[in-house]
Order: structure tokens, then sequence, then C-alpha cells
């Protein structure tokens, strides 16, 4: 618990503001798209060694609620994929789609759908991770 408590956890929450920092600023400036890329893909692994982190220490004994504990991980993993949402309206998408009401977007579109939804998955990220925190915590 020590390690989750005293490292990951904190970096969990460190890697939240950083996804949302530059979330907000790529939609003041739609030219760091390609930072936030680096940063979402930098989401993913973190969330993967705080899922690895918590299932361990489930495993090992920890007396917190299982059911409540891996809903929150689940609730985790499962907002992730809506970082990079804006690939949905890109050309080649919309190609693929037979549909002739998909939208297609403009590269500075995706963009800013692309840094909103970076910004709301940071701060549910970091919800969820402190509600974790709590419940393991409180074992």
């Amino acid at each position: 618990m020590a390690l989750y408590a005293g490292v990951i956890y904190p970096a969990t929450l460190g890697w939240c503001l950083v996804l949302l920092v530059v979330g907000v600023a790529t939609l003041v400036q739609v030219r760091l798209h390609r930072i936030l890329e680096w940063v979402v893909t930098g989401m993913w692994i973190v969330t993967g060694i705080q899922a690895i982190a918590i299932v361990v220490l489930l495993l090992s004994g920890n007396d917190a609620g299982i059911v409540l504990t891996l809903g929150y991980l689940l609730a985790t993993i499962a907002v992730l994929p809506l970082l990079g949402i804006g690939r949905l309206g890109a050309p080649d998408a919309a190609a693929a789609d037979p549909d002739p009401n998909r939208p297609v977007l403009q590269p500075d579109q995706i963009a800013r759908v692309d840094a909103g939804a970076a910004v709301i998955i940071a701060i549910t990220a970091a919800v969820l991770a402190w509600r974790i925190a709590i419940i393991l915590g409180a074992a």
C-alpha cells in the first residue's frame, strides 16, 4: 500500500494535471495537438500501471471492497477510449462509413474535440483515482 500511496497515486494525479494543462493549452493553440497525442499515450501507460498496482494490492490481501474498487478501476479504464475521439471525424474515418450524414471535421476541429475530451477525462480520471485511494486507504 505504501508504494501505491507514495508513488503510483501521486504520479497518476500528476499525469492527470499534465493532461488537463495540455488539453487547455491545445484548446487555446491547436498547434499543440501533437503534444496532446503524446500526453494521451502517457495517460494510457499511467492508467495501466495504476490498474496493475490496484489488482496486485487486492490480490495481496487488502481488505478493501473488491467490487467497489474494481468498479472504479473499470470506470477509469472505460473513459480512456474517449481520449482522441476527434479521430472519428477524420476524413479517413468518414470515408469508411457509408452514412452520408457523418460529419467530416477539419484538422483544427479534430484538435479542439480531442482537447475538450482530454480536459474532461483528466478531471474524471483524477476523481476516480482519488476514490480508489480513499477505498484502499480505508481498508
